[in-house]
């Protein structure tokens, strides 16, 4: 059974398309490279610092009801909790969502690692962890990361040849690439009998769903802090 089922996929790129609440949203494939930097980063990232990045605007979107943002909020969770499940257990083979081109052309890779860089620039200390792994694979892993992220940047100093054979190898390099970092940095994190690691369970500890279309800035914020809005999600 895959990971995502392409009716979860496509209902979230749809709900994430909704250019008059969100125009400057991540795709789905943006999305699923941001989810897998949250969960690769050495240090936990709570929703409530994570989740308004994802509609790429200041604040939260103004979603036209209560149902459209419970529905909007819940899928980007489901899909978090997805891919954060999968990495834990590996109960299933792991998967990325990619954008496609047209026709016959391989599809485009450079979303899902803009996805990745967007979670790596919010703790960007905290990615020294891999450098300093004494597991060289890791160490590798991490450094082809960084690669890919450059070369889609437009920044690579990698020869020509080396990035052409980068690109065409991308789509089946990256996630070799997140099952090496995951493996490592899961085995860093104590594990309790029987269950999810403990971040798991507090990256979503405040991850409740909006319950208006707009949030006064005195009123409890609608990531579910607990905080009001202007001192949480609205002070950004």
């Amino acid at each position: 059974m895959p990971l995502h089922t392409v009716a979860e996929i496509d209902r979230l790129e749809e709900l994430l398309s909704d250019i008059e609440v969100m125009p400057d949203a991540m795709c789905a494939s943006e999305l699923d490279g941001y989810v897998a930097g949250l969960l690769l980063c050495p240090e936990m990232i709570m929703p409530s610092e994570w989740l308004p990045e994802v509609w790429g605007l200041d604040g939260e979107p103004e979603f036209a009801s209560i149902e459209q943002a419970e529905e909007t909020i819940g899928a980007v969770m489901a899909h978090y909790n997805r891919v954060a499940e999968n990495l834990a257990s590996r109960r299933k083979p792991y998967e990325i969502v990619l954008e496609q081109a047209e026709g016959d052309d391989q599809p485009f890779w450079e979303f899902w690692i803009a996805g990745f860089y967007h979670a790596m620039r919010l703790r960007p200390d905290a990615w020294e962890a891999y450098l300093n792994a004494d597991n060289p694979e890791v160490k590798a892993a991490f450094a082809v990361m960084v690669s890919l992220v450059d070369l889609s940047e437009g920044e690579s100093k990698l020869p020509a040849d080396l990035q052409e054979e980068f690109e065409d190898q991308a789509v089946v390099t990256i996630p070799q690439l997140v099952i090496e970092m995951n493996d490592w940095i899961k085995s860093q994190v104590p594990v309790p009998m029987g269950g999810t690691p403990d971040w798991f369970g507090a990256a979503n500890m405040n991850a409740g769903p909006a319950r208006s279309n707009k949030v006064g800035r005195n009123e409890p914020c609608s990531c579910g802090s607990g905080r009001k809005y202007k001192r949480c999600c609205g002070s950004n």
